[in-house]
């Protein structure tokens, strides 16, 4: 069956899904609001379906609507990728991102991505910058990166987000320390316990998931330090201040004066977010998004559990 819509149509679908708002769609495609007016019912009378439910106030998708916009949007990825591999095949393409991530995606995730993408598109020059989630959320919205790999935050207008990862929590111990012998860690086991905690994170619930859980234990936890940043709780513990309920990346590094222990109780509750500018149309940032999304899928298996079998240094 030829419905007779092409790209094009779908396009202006898509933008008018994302804005729900025929005005703003409009002014998005650089185009009056009549004529995508007149498109979208074209489109809805080919298909034989309504696609948007429409009031004096309002927009909003139908059922249909949102089935079609879930295709859509693969199908005009499909195309751009199409069209953007066939020119870098043709040596047509070179380019450069701007990608910035949080520790745990610097180790973990952007060089796996990296490696698939550079293989796709090998004349794009992709920068890397570390950057916490805030200054993240910042350069992205003016500009300054064009990927962000960050923890999870309120979505603002400027931007899409996309869960890819989930990881758990592993005890951070002093070399040494008496909880170091057990080969896992019960939330008991922190009774008495001198804790180095998190400060309140733009993007990061980690205090609120391990205050929770200990609460409902019917845990005491005596805070003696809170940092705002992983390393920096990392650091304490190894100088003796305390210990740590971490998230189970920084299992991976290795220090002559650091243990880690998983704690099975706590859930795999900590995720990373790949975020993007709303309404991006280059083909490399979009194309750097899929990868990322392919990767992630094969990583997501084991992500959080290479712990170095907890072997001490």
């Amino acid at each position: 069956m030829n419905t007779g819509i092409d790209l094009r149509q779908l396009r202006y679908f898509v933008c008018l899904a994302e804005e729900l708002h025929f005005g703003r769609a409009a002014e998005r495609l650089g185009m009056a609001q009549a004529p995508l007016s007149q498109q979208i019912r074209q489109m809805e009378e080919r298909i034989g379906v309504p696609l948007f439910h429409r009031t004096t106030r309002r927009t909003r998708l139908t059922a249909a609507g949102q089935t079609l916009l879930r295709h859509a949007r693969e199908l005009l990825d499909s195309a751009d990728r199409a069209v953007a591999h066939a020119r870098a095949m043709a040596g047509e393409t070179t380019g450069r991102i701007r990608v910035a991530g949080v520790n745990v995606a610097l180790t973990h995730v952007i060089p796996p991505v990296l490696a698939e993408f550079r293989r796709l598109w090998p004349a794009v020059i992709v920068d890397v910058t570390p950057l916490g989630t805030g200054e993240q959320l910042r350069t992205l919205e003016t500009g300054e990166i064009n990927i962000a790999f960050i923890r999870p935050t309120e979505r603002a207008a400027h931007m899409q987000l996309e869960t890819i990862l989930s990881e758990g929590f592993v005890a951070a111990l002093p070399r040494g320390h008496r909880l170091a012998e057990k080969s896992e860690i019960a939330l008991q086991d922190f009774v008495g316990e001198a804790l180095i905690g998190y400060a309140p994170i733009l993007g990061a619930n980690y205090a609120t998931i391990m205050m929770t859980a200990l609460r409902k234990a019917g845990l005491q936890a005596r805070v003696v330090q809170e940092c705002t940043h992983t390393m920096a709780v990392a650091t304490q513990v190894a100088s003796g201040l305390g210990v740590a309920i971490m998230p189970s990346w920084i299992a991976n590094i290795r220090s002559p004066y650091l243990e880690f222990r998983p704690v099975p109780e706590l859930p795999r509750a900590i995720d990373l977010v790949v975020a993007w500018p709303t309404g991006e149309t280059s083909p490399i940032v979009r194309d750097f998004i899929d990868t990322t999304r392919r990767v992630a899928a094969d990583l997501a298996p084991d992500f959080g559990r290479h712990y170095a079998s907890f072997e001490t240094p």
